[in-house]
């Protein structure tokens, strides 16, 4: 291979899973909510599904590391105000699939998602859960078991607090495995809900997995985080050896106990194909992966290569302006001219590339007025008409009187007043009027329920001082229909 093809190789893709090849996105457990209106997109939106985040009750002491590009505004901030947490993106494996006996929870009861106080701990740790649904009673709190699914973990302390959330403690003990864990919910010794978030256990002086922080414009080079248990005995003795002798690694940051940070360089000496790394403590290899960078060559110009796209805002109308990005490495404003997109389900015009970085350019589409409500995928072209990228479901298309979610501003407490808001799109004064609103617990109450605007809706909020800090479902009903937003209604009351 000459020089100048070497030269030409670029980093296709630096994470990659451990199982499956494609990208699972873990976030960060809180319920999900929705936001005010979304800020401006960043410099660098990830080529990924976007994940709704949701609010987390307590703090965390320890998570994983943010994800490879930067994250395109989060969709809802937490009901209560919370500050919004990243969504990572580490390698993890999807746990085997099961049965879920679903017609097992009683009629009027729904569980939505299990979060945790931490995200990654050790063994010998007793931490923080909660179970959020609707409809809680104390006869389906003493029905239910928690199965964590590890191999030394027990659950202690399972309680109700509010309608719409179970407390509980999870105590890990030393024979636990390093691994993700996904707790179930058994009703009758069978389960009816798997957590989709899991948690993960790093032992001493082993790893979990490594994943990229940030991405080089060029592709060459790329920010990493081993997630690791290591004391200072064992980080001295810590080092990365690449698969490759083309591919450096920096000087190492610890961030003990569970992060180590580098750079991973990677030479014009390297090859095509796919490259590991491989970490060490002293003499003893404690953790290897085969296929952590991939490289490849251009398929844009001399230099560039197309690799994502995501949108700056999933949920849109007909009429509406959908904002796009494509991500890559080696782009130059050259290349603006020479790309083209298409969204694959229907015809809504051409799409004229601007150049904002190396690794992102922005492109929109104008939705016809006549556009069936679905979800659309878009493929990326150059002026040949040759594929170079195609993903389905990038954006969404939602009818008049769509819901996005809620959010009470500023965090309520017991005792206190507030405004609670509902999000939406296209929102009319005759679907207002219908709109009713309810909780499960009878000391929140709701009333005086207004239009700001065609986006917005606002009712008053008071919560009585009995009402006990945590989280609470507001029901939205239309109708005699309930509406499930696609961020959820749970909003948090604070503790005093």
């Amino acid at each position: 291979m000459t020089l100048r093809a070497r030269r030409q190789l670029l980093l296709l893709a630096v994470l990659l899973l451990l199982a499956s090849g494609s990208f699972v996105y873990w976030k960060m457990n809180r319920p999900p909510s929705a936001p005010p209106a979304p800020e401006p997109a960043p410099a660098a939106p990830p080529p990924a599904k976007q994940a709704p985040p949701a609010a987390r009750p307590k703090p965390q002491a320890a998570k994983l590391p943010p994800p490879a590009v930067k994250t395109p505004p989060p969709p809802p901030k937490p009901a209560a105000a919370e500050p919004a947490g990243p969504v990572t993106s580490p390698p993890i494996p999807k746990p085997p699939p099961i049965v879920l006996h679903k017609e097992l929870i009683p009629k009027n009861i729904e569980i939505v998602r299990c979060y945790y106080e931490r995200e990654i701990l050790a063994p010998e740790t007793t931490f923080g859960f909660d179970i959020n649904g609707s409809g809680f009673t104390s006869e389906f709190e003493n029905m239910i078991q928690v199965d964590p699914g590890g191999l030394d973990i027990q659950v202690k302390n399972l309680r109700m607090v509010t309608a719409n959330q179970i407390h509980g403690d999870m105590a890990v003990g030393s024979a636990q495995t390093t691994d993700f864990i996904y707790p179930k919910i058994l009703i009758r010794n069978l389960p009816v809900f798997r957590s989709p978030d899991p948690f993960a256990v790093v032992r001493p002086g082993e790893v979990l997995t490594t994943v990229f922080l940030s991405l080089a414009d060029d592709g060459r080079s790329g920010r990493f985080r081993v997630v690791t248990n290591l004391d200072e005995t064992m980080a001295k003795q810590f080092r990365l050896v690449p698969s490759n002798p083309g591919l450096e690694v920096s000087p190492l940051e610890f961030r003990l106990p569970f992060a180590v940070e580098g750079i991973l360089q990677i030479g014009m000496g390297v090859p095509q194909g796919e490259h590991g790394l491989a970490a060490f403590i002293g003499k003893r290899q404690v953790w290897k992966r085969e296929t952590m960078i991939r490289i490849v060559r251009p398929n844009v110009g001399l230099t560039g290569f197309v690799q994502g796209v995501s949108a700056a805002e999933r949920y849109h109308r007909p009429g509406d302006t959908v904002q796009l990005y494509l991500h890559g490495s080696g782009l130059t404003s050259a290349y603006a001219s020479a790309l083209n997109a298409r969204v694959n389900e229907m015809t809504m015009g051409p799409a004229a590339f601007q150049f904002i970085s190396a690794s992102q350019m922005r492109f929109t589409f104008q939705v016809p007025l006549n556009a069936p409500l679905r979800g659309y995928g878009v493929t990326i072209l150059d002026q040949k008409d040759t594929e170079l990228y195609k993903k389905e479901d990038v954006f969404n298309l939602v009818p008049p009187n769509w819901i996005r979610g809620v959010q009470v501003a500023p965090p309520i407490k017991p005792g206190q007043n507030g405004l609670f808001r509902i999000l939406g799109r296209d929102l009319s004064a005759d679907f207002v009027r219908n709109l009713r609103l309810g909780s499960d617990e009878p000391g929140i109450e709701l009333k005086n329920l207004r239009q700001q605007d065609a986006s917005v809706l606002a009712a008053d909020i008071s919560v009585s001082s009995a009402v006990a800090p945590g989280d609470y479902w507001i029901h939205l009903i239309h109708q005699d229909k309930e509406i499930q937003p696609p961020y959820g209604s749970l909003i948090k009351v604070e503790t005093p």
